[in-house]
């Protein structure tokens, strides 16, 4: 993650002091970082999510101490490092990606050779930004939790939001059949131009499903909503399907009864990419090398992004917050303020 205790020079961050949410996120000017042995970035882009959002507001299940910089992935240029073990061929000039627990806006940062992930030549560095956190979980998701085998049928909840995004691209390039469950007519419609075979309003969102494929079809269903939509979930399910449980964005963690998993021969798994991540660091890169592949073979589009000018962060935080956003909110040096949407 970033370290603030002097680089040399000067730049600006956004600063969290106390966890009262998006209001508070400050743009301020602080010293740069010291490399530390780290490879030092200079940031082009910066992820958002709702882990971010959950963060600011003291909600998230990873408590960081204060103050903090938010943000667990970016893309840039390496400004320096990254040429010992961990970073071979990430050197000074280099297009990076990188994944870190937090700390990522602000427009430099220097972080462990091993969080450096290559970004492609052809990627921009908004899309790069985009990828590691949503899309990473979501192969981690669908070919080592659930094994997810081309011709299986995908159902994903939330369809339109970073993570759901990235779960229907990701179907689409694995050769899933895929239904998207969407909150309304405009996500549904970007849920189909995202590559879902099917979108589906998410009132009454089982009827519809068995309207498309029948009763107890779907073979996997990506959920980082829960709420009540988990008994549905489970009542979807064809014999030896998988639930991934997510998140639950939609704010009540449910409880499953597990006898519906016996009668059915159906399971419920976690999916906690970044703690795993943590404990099993190699396969970040491995699983990088191949979303990277998907990419580079034109099975995975760019992911799609909602770019927000880089000081904008309250104004990113809140489109995800009331729930505007489509696909994956970045941070990007490139944007510019729209009408009606300024910076700090």
């Amino acid at each position: 993650m970033a370290k603030t205790d002097g680089g040399g020079g000067q730049m600006f961050a956004h600063r969290i002091a106390t966890l009262t949410g998006p209001a508070d996120v400050q743009w301020t000017e602080v010293p740069e970082p010291a490399a530390d042995g780290g490879v030092v970035i200079d940031v082009a882009a910066a992820g958002v999510s709702f882990a971010d959002l959950l963060q600011t507001q003291g909600a998230y299940q990873m408590r960081v101490p204060l103050p903090y910089t938010p943000g667990m992935d970016a893309a840039g240029v390496v400004r320096s490092g990254g040429d010992g073990a961990g970073g071979a061929g990430l050197g000074p000039g280099r297009r990076v990606a990188v994944l870190v627990p937090y700390g990522c806006w602000q427009e430099v940062i220097s972080v462990p050779p091993e969080r450096v992930l290559p970004l492609p030549d052809g990627m921009s560095f908004d899309a790069g930004a985009a990828a590691p956190l949503n899309y990473l979980t979501g192969l981690f998701a669908l070919v080592r939790r659930a094994r997810a085998q081309a011709g299986e049928t995908l159902l994903v909840h939330g369809a339109a939001g970073g993570v759901g995004t990235a779960a229907v691209q990701l179907g689409k390039a694995l050769g899933l059949r895929t239904i998207a469950v969407a909150g309304d007519e405009v996500k549904r419609e970007f849920a189909v131009r995202c590559g879902a075979d099917h979108a589906v309003l998410s009132h009454s969102w089982l009827a519809a499903v068995r309207d498309l494929v029948g009763e107890r079809a779907v073979d996997i269903v990506v959920d980082p909503v829960g709420s009540d939509r988990m008994t549905d979930s489970l009542r979807s399910l064809a014999p030896e399907g998988r639930l991934l449980v997510l998140g639950f964005a939609g704010g009540e963690i449910p409880v499953v009864k597990v006898n519906r998993l016996l009668l059915g021969n159906t399971g419920v798994l976690g999916v906690a990419s970044r703690e795993f991540f943590e404990q099993c660091p190699p396969l970040v890169t491995e699983l990088w090398g191949q979303l990277m592949e998907l990419w580079r073979t034109g099975a995975l589009a760019d992911p799609p992004v909602e770019a927000y000018p880089f000081a904008d962060a309250r104004g990113a935080l809140r489109a995800i917050a009331d729930r505007r956003a489509l696909g994956k909110v970045v941070l990007s040096r490139a944007a510019v303020v729209r009408s009606g949407r300024g910076g700090e």
